[in-house]
């Protein structure tokens, strides 16, 4: 299953690259490292995303294997 953050990572890395990309092109540096950041802070809340659902199967696991519900 996907959740928010992932999804948001995502998107925020995506937008990061399309920035980076353009500022290429554009020789802009400031687009270049706002792209950057884009993608390094998109690239962390995906990574946030994965921790949650990684936390949230293993409590499931443990209910399981505990017989609760």
């Amino acid at each position: 299953m996907i959740n928010k953050d992932q999804v948001a990572g995502a998107t925020q890395n995506a937008i990061g690259k399309t920035q980076e990309s353009t500022g290429k092109i554009l020789h802009d540096k400031a687009l270049q490292a706002k792209g950057l950041k884009n993608q390094a802070a998109g690239t962390l809340q995906a990574k946030k995303g994965d921790a949650v659902e990684a936390l949230d199967a293993a409590r499931k696991a443990v209910k399981d294997a505990a017989g609760h519900p």
